[in-house]
């Protein structure tokens, strides 16, 4: 969209943060993940032309000041914002400053895209005036910092470290090489996008405009394709020939796409079981017809599922292994706070820092730091109210009374695994069970009550309209 005037507001506090207190991960290719600034200006230019760019912190932070140079040399302005101590920590006022220069360019400046670099939850009323406005949104943030409300209001979502694998240096890109956590999580993309078009889709076909809001809507609402490693949209879909084809588009909707479909012959059904596969096929419009390879609809075998499964929640960080697991949150939980002091998750970490398990192994920092992620998503604490307007890093934390027991702790920790893997489990419940049981080391009881809870909050989601 070169065409389009791009406006961009980073929290760069939120962004350096993000990044610090996120582990490298198991792809190779993030071995050097770190804060870069030139990546997310490649981003957003290929989105239009850059006409206002700032970056918002408070500067005397040595973590922050020593990427101004890059900011300049890429011409964002750096916006100062005074911390003020308090107790142990320093407090700003980042989230103000940006959301009010941003509601003053909706009126002094003209453009047609908005870019927010940040996973604080505090900007949702600044993005639906945005929104508002008639301003197309897009969001960027760490994924471990990212709150699960923002995705719902951009027009495109994007995690950093996906923006950071495909948006490198173009001698450091390898087009033709995917992760295997990539082949894997794309491959359990393509059975969800396969049967959307079967219910949505007619001949005619979907615009490419249409249909990537539909995925976020249906499928998941932070989709994007630098997710699974494409700079477009359209590449993404090249690679999926078995299922899509589209064509430019030459009228009104010029410059766009339009999606069909992949036909497949249906005669098939009712043909001698031992007769020669006959290949699905692809029709142009004109009439011509190209052959494809057959379509494997993925059958979630229990090996299938746990291949699936694991690479999914390799991402978290939290152990499959039920000892490992638990032997960690029984380690936390016992520094969390659980009467009337809150303890941000600085303090945590330091009390927890050189503990060994009840086994005598050693725990790193950054697994520490992921638990303890993995708990504050999980909305099992409480927020010392004086603090939500600071970086969750800094926030007072202490344990809601419903999981102040280990076991409910452990429990509410389960079940988000579970519920980040639920589609993939079969219909058959005694074979859920079973899958579950596999995947987490849990007994039969156990995977019955995660499988009631996640269903029970899923129809809870559903009524709520989300």
């Amino acid at each position: 969209m070169p065409s389009e005037r791009v406006a961009m507001f980073i929290d760069f506090e939120n962004l350096v943060y993000g990044v610090e207190n996120t582990d490298a991960g198991v792809d190779p290719r993030d071995h050097e993940f770190a804060v870069d600034i030139q990546r997310i200006v490649r981003f957003v230019r290929d989105e239009g032309r850059l006409v206002l760019a700032r970056a918002y912190a408070d500067w005397r932070s040595a973590s922050v000041r020593q990427h101004q140079r890059d900011l300049y040399v890429q011409g964002i302005e750096t916006i100062h914002v005074l911390g003020r101590r308090h107790g142990n920590e320093i407090k700003n006022s980042v989230d103000v400053a940006l959301a009010v220069d941003a509601v003053r360019s909706l009126y002094e400046r003209e453009y047609d895209t908005f870019v927010l670099v940040s996973g604080d939850r505090d900007f949702l009323p600044l993005l639906r005036v945005v929104r508002e406005h008639g301003h197309r949104i897009i969001g960027v943030s760490v994924r471990e910092s990212a709150s699960r409300d923002l995705p719902n209001l951009c027009d495109r979502f994007v995690y950093y470290r996906d923006l950071w694998r495909t948006w490198g240096p173009e001698d450091q890109r390898d087009w033709g090489r995917r992760s295997e956590l990539e082949i894997r999580d794309l491959a359990v993309f393509k059975e969800h996008l396969r049967q959307l078009l079967a219910d949505e889709v007619g001949a005619g076909g979907i615009l490419g405009a249409t249909l990537k809001p539909m995925i976020r809507n249906r499928i998941d609402p932070g989709f994007d394709e630098t997710q699974f490693g494409f700079l477009k949209f359209s590449k993404m879909l090249e690679a999926m020939p078995d299922i899509v084809r589209f064509e430019y588009t030459n009228d009104a909707h010029g410059g766009d796409i339009r999606v069909f479909a992949v036909e497949t012959n249906s005669s098939n059904s009712s043909a001698d079981p031992d007769a020669p596969l006959v290949h699905p096929t692809l029709r142009r419009p004109s009439g011509t017809i190209i052959s494809r390879p057959p379509i494997q609809t993925w059958e979630p075998t229990p090996e299938a599922f746990l291949t699936r499964a694991r690479a999914r929640l390799a991402r978290t960080g939290l152990h499959l292994d039920l000892d490992r697991r638990s032997g960690i949150l029984e380690l936390i939980h016992a520094e969390l706070p659980t009467g009337d002091e809150f303890r941000s998750q600085a303090v945590i970490l330091e009390g927890l820092e050189g503990r060994p398990l009840a086994s005598g192994a050693e725990v790193e920092n950054s697994t520490l730091r992921r638990y303890l992620w993995a708990l504050y998503q999980s909305w099992v604490f409480d927020i010392d109210p004086p603090d939500r307007g600071l970086d969750h890093l800094e926030r007072g934390l202490r344990l809601r009374p419903e999981y102040r027991e280990l076991d409910r702790l452990r429990l509410r920790v389960e079940q988000s695994l579970v519920y980040k893997v639920y589609e993939l489990l079969p219909d058959e419940a005694d074979q859920a069970r079973a899958r579950v049981c596999d995947l987490l080391e849990v007994d039969d009881d156990r995977a019955r009550e995660l499988l009631e809870r996640v269903e029970e909050y899923r129809r809870s989601q559903q009524q709520r309209g989300r």
